[in-house]
């Protein structure tokens, strides 16, 4: 059950008849002063008349013609009581206004009767509202918990991207040592680290061969991809000379203490020169194609002492 709000009409009604039931208040309460006074003033009257009465009859104003008159005429003059008929019109008018208020009585505990009723409707109301309020609050609380949680998620995934992400080039894996001496000190005190054949001999041979040193102070190392196996990756060659990408390689290299190994593979990638970074060696990236097992041994005891460059696959 709802509501409903007072109209217009209503509340003009409701003004009118308050000023009607002031004015006819205002009115009742003179009519009963004016009839009080009435017979108060009667009974004055009466009371007068009756002495009156009584005075002109003593005995001593026998005599005393005009007197004689007065008492005759008063004599026939009927005592001024209130008449029947204002008695009667005032218990009608009390009558109408008993009633007036039994009905209104009644009519207002008929209303206070549907305005608890209407009161109830709109306490369930209320009730309902609150509980789907609150269910509300939970649900979008929850929802903004789950989005700011996915969010911190793609946030983490985006950082681990970009932290697993290579910069431009070679990424290298390591850091530098207090005792590795800068890269222009070595490019002029050391050979070049690797060698490559005469153009026609690499066409003839259809291979290229490459020779290499990797310690734990060159700029040869060992480079692995996503997978971390070194089986799967193969040797960053340090060399000015350029070596087209897909050349099939022989490369002899040696390890601190070590024989010299062979191994062969392809250039899948290449380091350019750059200013901007002038500590990177420019050079070649040889994937092994066949590893044997003795070399893959040698090569898994020297990335213990240090560790791999990394290159995406």
């Amino acid at each position: 059950m709802s509501a409903l709000p007072p109209t217009p009409r209503t509340s003009s009604r409701e003004a009118e008849l308050a000023r009607a039931e002031a004015d006819m208040a205002r009115l009742e309460a003179q009519l009963a002063e004016q009839v009080a006074r009435a017979t108060t003033d009667a009974a004055a009257l009466s009371e007068r008349l009756a002495r009156a009465r009584q005075a002109l009859s003593r005995p001593e104003h026998a005599g005393d013609s005009r007197l004689s008159q007065w008492a005759m005429r008063l004599e026939d003059t009927e005592s001024p009581e209130p008449a029947p008929e204002l008695e009667r019109l005032r218990e009608k008018a009390l009558d109408a206004r008993e009633a007036a208020l039994d009905t209104r009585r009644q009519a207002g505990l008929d209303l206070q009767s549907a305005l608890r009723v209407q009161q109830e409707d709109a306490a369930r109301v209320v009730k309902a509202l609150t509980d789907a309020e609150s269910d509300l609050k939970r649900a979008e609380a929850a929802a903004k918990a789950r989005a700011e949680a996915e969010a911190k998620a793609r946030r983490q995934a985006e950082a681990e991207s970009v932290k697993a992400a290579p910069p431009p080039g070679l990424a290298s894996r390591t850091k530098a040592t207090p005792d590795t001496p800068a890269r222009s000190e070595r490019a002029v005190a050391q050979a070049p680290v690797a060698s490559t054949p005469a153009k026609s001999e690499a066409r003839k041979a259809g291979r290229v061969r490459m020779h290499t040193s990797i310690d734990t102070r060159s700029d040869s190392n060992f480079f692995t991809g996503f997978s971390m196996d070194i089986s799967e990756g193969g040797i960053f060659i340090a060399t000015v000379e350029a070596v087209p990408r897909g050349t099939a390689v022989e490369l002899d290299f040696t390890l601190p203490g070590g024989r010299p190994l062979t191994v062969n593979g392809v250039v899948r990638w290449a380091r350019d020169g750059n200013d901007r970074t002038p500590d990177l060696m420019p050079g070649v990236g040889v994937q092994f194609t066949t590893l044997p097992a003795e070399v893959a041994h040698a090569i898994s005891s020297f990335v213990a002492t240090r560790d791999p460059l990394f290159y995406p696959d």
